[in-house]
Order: C-alpha cells, then structure tokens, then sequence
C-alpha cells in the first residue's frame, strides 16, 4: 500500500526559538516537539522561567490579543513582543500556575471546575420534585439562587455608626467611608440632591431624612447642568464595596469593611445560596447542597450509584471530574469551597482538573512547578494527568525539578547558569 505524501503542515511539528535573550537568557535556540511533554530542568537562575513563560507562553498571549479589534485591546494590557529573533510554530498558550484563583466570592471549586454546572444538569432531569431546567439549581442566576441573601450564602449587616459621625454636618465631614469626603465626587452628589442640609448636624435629622440618607433607592436627580443618580448611603455601600470579594479590595476599603460590616449565614437559605424549590430536589434523599457540602472524594461515591441510562454519559464525565480531583490529592475539598480560600498549590491542580475536563486539543499547557509541595504519592498522581494532558493531543511544558516528573519527559531541556 502506497504512503501518502508528507503534507506540509508536517513541517510545523515542533516549536521554533531562536535567540532568545528575555532577562538572563543569553542567545538561546531550541527545537520544542508538539504534542509532547517537555521538561525544562535548571538552577535558580538559569532562565527557565524565561523562556519558558517569558518567552514562549507571553509571546503566544500578545500574538492571540492582536487577533481582536483595536477597540478591544485598547481594554487589555498592552504587551510588549519578548527579546527573541524568532518564534514559529506557537500554539495558543494556556499558563497553569500557583496564582490564586480569582476572588469573586460566587466563584466554587464546583464552578471552577464545571463539576457543579454537570451536577445541576443531573439534578434537573433526575431530582424529585422536578423544579426546573439546570438553571434553577444555579445560585448565579435569579431562577435558583437564594432571594434573601441572592445566591452569596451570607448576609451583611452595616454599623452605622461605623460608617457616619451623627455629631457632624455633612460639611465637617460626617461621612466616614472612603472615597466619601468632603468635596469628593459621591460627597457632591449627596450634597447636591438638595435632600439635607450640609450645615445640620446628622443627629438632626427628621426621620425621613435619616431614610433618604442612608436607604433611599437610586433616584435621578440634577446637579447644576449634570444628570445624576443619587441613592442613600447604605444602598451605595452595599453596592460599591459589599458586592465585591474582600480579597481584591484596596486595603483601606478592607479596613473599612471589617470595621462595618458585619456577615451572618444567611438564615433564609442556611447557606446553601439555593431557594426553597432548589432545595426540595433530591436524589437518593440528597439534595444538589448536600452534594456540593460533601467531600469530593464521599461525592463520587456517590454519583457511582446513579444508574439511569438517560444520564450515564453526564454522570460518567461528572465521575471522571471528580475521580480526577481525588486522584490529584484534592478529595478532602467540597464542590462549595470558594476558589478564594484555595492555596496556590490547591489552585493549580483545580486549575489542570478544568483542563483535563476541556474539548480543546493542541494546546501549550505551561505549568510552573506543579509537584511543589506534594507528597510523593500525590506527585505520581499529578504526573498521570500531565501525560493525560499530553495525550488529549497537547503540548505540555513544565518547569520542574523533581526526579519523578523529569523522568516521565518525552524531552527533557537543560538550562545552565
């Protein structure tokens, strides 16, 4: 039988640096072989950080950036091209490393990984009393989450006191929350409403004027030749600082909010960030917050036993999932834990479950030291998914120096001082 002729996309099997001089690199050239694992291996020091991330995976970001509009970049980071005479052959870049997830407080190691969005689809079709479609067991969308407290699980109380001096006039500064000074813009909105008086004392209030201060809904109002909208104090607050993850606050409005702010389990919802119908559902006498408060490792038993052939092919990727959690060390975690409080090593490893879990193929999965701090069971473990990765049709570029991972390389690139 006659072999077909080599195609030219042949040609374009393997990663192309040459002269690669980002930070410490000194003129470096190598050949990366796609759709293999390759270990880059050196002293502190040595550049492979540079190459790697600096190099390879930044130049990959600038060039998919520049595939946008000028009108959407003008809102990314404007990212230089790295010190190299050329780079062919790059393939999109995924970085996989030990940076803490994000810290939206709706985000969950369920969510992270669509282990959640694969259980709410079970949910729908299997749970009794059936309450809807996938969306209603979602604590993102109004259909499922909690109307109490709307989806966060917790509710927030304000001292009021914390927030305002009832000794002092609008003037002289009564208002205490950042960004609420005097002659500030959210100050001149108040001010400017013709609500109060800026020279009365706030312990002088009428009682509807305590209202619109601190409780009043957004309201149009104008200020000199300027639309505005004005709302009370509180609602503002709520919006501005409550709304957002304490982690990725400025310090100062951190400060304030552990001052003012008080939050208690939500008693609505016990914390399940679900709504009554939500939390009727059950499978097997479980509801979907039951399942998501379990161990992951207890949860894939659980899902074991779901023997309905109009899921199995759900059940069986949501089982994949989750084995894949607890083979990489993470069954201890539950699908409810915010991404937030994730370790960076935690992180990384949720972070390669989500991938593992991905219909995308030839794609450059860098990791950056991905065995840190396991333990050596858990480092062959970690290990198996880098070549599952691999053999998804991936390349996997990993700077590592433990003797486990280097020695399941398919290549191995060793960087001197």
């Amino acid at each position: 039988m006659q072999q077909p002729a080599r195609s030219a996309a042949d040609n374009h099997d393997v990663i192309e640096v040459r002269g690669a001089r980002e930070n410490n690199l000194t003129g470096v050239s190598v050949d990366i072989p796609k759709r293999r694992l390759t270990v880059f291996t050196g002293v502190s020091g040595s550049g492979k950080s540079s190459l790697v991330f600096g190099t390879i995976a930044a130049e990959s970001r600038r060039l998919i950036n520049e595939t946008y509009s000028a009108f959407l970049q003008s809102f990314m980071p404007n990212l230089s091209r790295p010190d190299v005479d050329s780079l062919r052959n790059l393939t999109p870049a995924i970085v996989v490393d030990q940076e803490r997830m994000g810290a939206n407080s709706r985000s969950t190691v369920g969510t992270a990984t669509d282990a959640y969005a694969m259980l709410r689809i079970v949910f729908s079709r299997l749970g009794t009393p059936h309450v809807g479609g996938a969306g209603a067991f979602s604590f993102n969308l109004a259909e499922g989450m909690c109307p109490a407290c709307e989806g966060l699980g917790r509710v927030s109380d304000l001292d009021v006191h914390a927030m305002v001096d009832v000794e002092r006039s609008l003037n002289d500064g009564a208002i205490l929350v950042p960004n609420f000074a005097v002659d500030t813009w959210y100050w001149q909105t108040i001010v400017g409403s013709g609500l109060f008086d800026p020279d009365l004392k706030l312990q002088d209030f009428t009682p509807q004027q305590w209202q619109d201060f601190l409780h009043k809904p957004a309201t149009k109002i104008k200020v000199g030749s300027n639309n505005l909208t004005y709302e009370g104090l509180a609602v503002k607050v709520r919006r501005l600082y409550l709304a957002k993850d304490r982690e990725s606050m400025q310090p100062h409005i951190r400060a304030f909010v552990d001052r003012a702010v008080t939050f208690t389990t939500c008693a609505d919802c016990n914390g399940a960030r679900l709504n009554a119908a939500a939390l009727s559902s059950r499978i097997a006498g479980r509801n979907i917050a039951d399942c998501s408060a379990m161990q992951i490792s207890d949860l894939a038993e659980f899902v074991r036993g779901i023997d309905d052939p109009s899921v199995a092919p759900l059940v069986a990727n949501l089982r994949e999932t989750l084995e894949s959690l607890v083979e990489i060390g993470l069954g201890y975690l539950s699908l409810d834990r915010e991404s937030a409080t994730l370790s960076g090593g935690e992180a990384q490893r949720v972070k390669m479950v989500r991938h593992l879990g991905s219909s995308l193929s030839d794609i450059t999965y860098v990791f950056d030291e991905p065995t840190v701090g396991l333990h050596p069971h858990d480092i062959a473990r970690m290990n198996g998914l880098l070549l599952r990765l691999r053999d998804k049709g991936n390349t996997v570029l990993v700077v590592e120096h433990k003797p486990e991972t280097i020695a399941i390389a398919d290549y191995v690139v060793d960087l001197g001082p």
